[in-house]
């Protein structure tokens, strides 16, 4: 099978879509907030993840530091502990995630990464949509096949759980999140903020480490603790 290759440019412009719909949102406080999931949501469930690191963590830290001085309402705020690049949500939320379900995944990750070079992504400028806030992602090549291939894995199974994550879908773009909206007041100073970073490069991760990681959100944190990790 032919790799996916990545289409930046289509990308780009899908960033830019998204955040002149952002924009607006922030601006005016239209935004959709999304609550602490409970169990059986589709959301926050167990993913497969890329941790920050280093300089360039740093970096990125210091954006969603910024983001949360300047915000009017209460929203997650992502800590520098919790700073990821998710390479795939497989799972709804569960209050529990059953052994069975951490087999099942870290056994598919082990197959997926088989003669795989690194993955990587480079980062360039802060964007989102109201859905929340992030800094734009652009994988490379392996990356894509990585999730091909999971995805692949995924459908002779299905969810083992309750319904939700990536499904039958994979994703095509490399964002890490900064900013998850839970209450749905005006934030021009984080709009204006935000627009103002749109084109500030922060460097790129390159790695051959995924973490299995599971989150316990609260309405200000995501609280991401790591299962376990595979290195290929």
């Amino acid at each position: 099978m032919t790799p996916v290759q990545p289409d930046h440019p289509g990308l780009r412009s899908h960033y830019e879509r998204e955040w002149n719909e952002g924009r607006t949102a922030f601006t005016d406080g239209t935004f959709r907030p999304d609550p602490v999931p409970r169990d059986g949501d589709p959301r926050f469930g167990l993913s497969l993840v890329v941790s920050t690191a280093g300089a360039f963590a740093d970096q990125i830290a210091a954006e969603t530091e910024t983001i949360a001085s300047l915000c009017r309402g209460t929203h997650l705020n992502y800590v520098p502990s919790d700073l990821h690049m998710t390479v795939r949500s497989v799972e709804g939320y569960q209050d529990t995630v059953p052994q069975r379900q951490i087999d099942h995944y870290l056994g598919q990750l082990k197959q997926a990464v088989t003669d795989l070079g690194p993955i990587s992504a480079s980062f360039a400028g802060l964007g989102g949509s109201p859905g929340g806030l992030y800094v734009r992602g652009y994988p490379n090549a392996a990356l894509l096949e990585l999730r091909r291939r999971l995805r692949d894995a995924r459908i002779p199974f299905g969810n083992l759980g309750p319904a939700g994550g990536d499904g039958d879908r994979y994703r095509d773009n490399a964002h890490i999140s900064l900013l998850v909206p839970r209450e749905a007041v005006p934030e021009p100073e984080v709009a204006a903020y935000v627009d103002s970073r749109t084109s500030v490069d922060f460097g790129s991760i390159t790695c051959s480490q995924i973490s299995l990681v599971v989150w316990r959100p609260t309405v200000r944190a995501a609280n991401i603790e790591e299962i376990d990790s595979i290195t290929w």
